[in-house]
């Protein structure tokens, strides 16, 4: 916590005595949270959806990174959402379930009653307005669900680019460039080691209610002379909570049945990824299964790929990728005179 204060601290700073022309992004200054809602403000395609989620920014960043902005865009579009409302009972309705506490509500409510609305509506309306919540809340989870494999499947397409291997960190192919991105800055912490760290929140319906889970991966590459020559992508029962991402179900680390299940389907998403690079027909090693817990080989044309699962719940699963170096070009043969 207080590294991330500092951190904030430092880019004011920086924003303060940066000169016209060099300012500091607003996402650099921006916590987690902030951008998040934000981007909920930007990225909603419906009116009253995009009122509804500038309202829902400024009550929980009234001072946040983008507070200026979503003001002036909330002001802006609820004046002009209130004045169609006026137009018909239908859009006095739309205003009341988009914006329940929104500054025109208690007028729009009034409209509902000019417009021979029935006393029932008003229920109704709460009723509709629940209903949109639900599916706003749903479709934001299924999002959070699909960007773990989004996440983690971008890793290693950015492994399997072969203009990964013996590139410099500063000269990284766009495949790789685009998984080191995120959030989540990376922590280049060493000349023999690199690594990425993500860490991604997702929720699970069960009939118990929702369960949320955390994964935290990391993305290492291995240097030689500054120049990758291998790389890891791995974490803390990555499998099981990957699985649980894909299936939407619930599995246990501690029970053989659910690790088989996790296993198998993470392996078999893996195997398709891999097809066109190292083809099972011409590249599955046989012995597979013969290493600690080695679930998937691939091995040729100077890949060796191995997928590999903890042998027991807490313990860290890892697709360790070695792609083939380029060949050095050679110097010119001298010419005779």
């Amino acid at each position: 916590m207080r590294r991330r204060r500092w951190l904030r601290f430092v880019a004011a700073l920086l924003l303060l005595g940066a000169p016209s022309g060099c300012l500091v992004p607003r996402q650099m200054l921006a916590g987690p949270d902030d951008l998040r809602d934000y981007r909920d403000v930007r990225m909603a395609a419906h009116e009253g959806r995009r009122l509804a989620a500038a309202q829902r920014y400024l009550v929980r960043h009234p001072k946040g990174a983008f507070a200026e902005e979503v003001r002036a865009l909330f002001e802006q579009e609820e004046a002009a959402w209130f004045e169609a409302a006026q137009s018909s009972r239908s859009r006095a309705r739309e205003y009341v379930v988009d914006l329940p506490n929104g500054p025109h509500a208690d007028a729009a409510r009034a409209l509902l009653v000019l417009f021979d609305e029935h006393q029932g509506d008003v229920e109704t309306l709460t009723l509709l307005a629940d209903a949109r919540r639900t599916a706003a809340r749903l479709d934001s989870e299924t999002a959070r669900r699909k960007h773990v494999s989004d996440v983690l499947l971008a890793a290693v397409a950015g492994l399997l680019d072969p203009a990964t291997w013996g590139a410099r960190l500063d000269a990284l192919p766009p495949s790789l460039a685009a998984a080191l991105s995120g959030e989540v800055p990376a922590t280049w912490d060493a000349s023999v080691r690199s690594t990425h760290h993500d860490t991604l929140f997702f929720v699970l319906p069960t009939p118990q209610g929702s369960q949320a889970r955390v994964l935290d991966v990391s993305l290492q590459l291995v240097l030689d002379r500054g120049r990758v020559v291998q790389g890891l992508l791995q974490g803390e029962d990555l499998f099981v909570l990957w699985a649980e991402a894909m299936l939407v179900r619930t599995l246990d680390p501690n029970v053989a049945g659910d690790r088989e299940l996790a296993a198998t389907t993470v392996t078999d998403v893996l195997a398709g990824a891999l097809e066109a690079t190292v083809p099972a027909s011409r590249c599955a090693d046989p012995r597979v299964n013969q290493g600690e817990g080695e679930r998937l080989v691939r091995a040729c044309d100077g890949w060796a790929i191995s997928v590999r699962m903890g042998r027991e719940a807490g313990e860290v699963d890892v697709v360790d990728v070695v792609g083939p170096r380029p060949k050095e070009a050679r110097p010119a043969a001298k010419t005779a005179r």
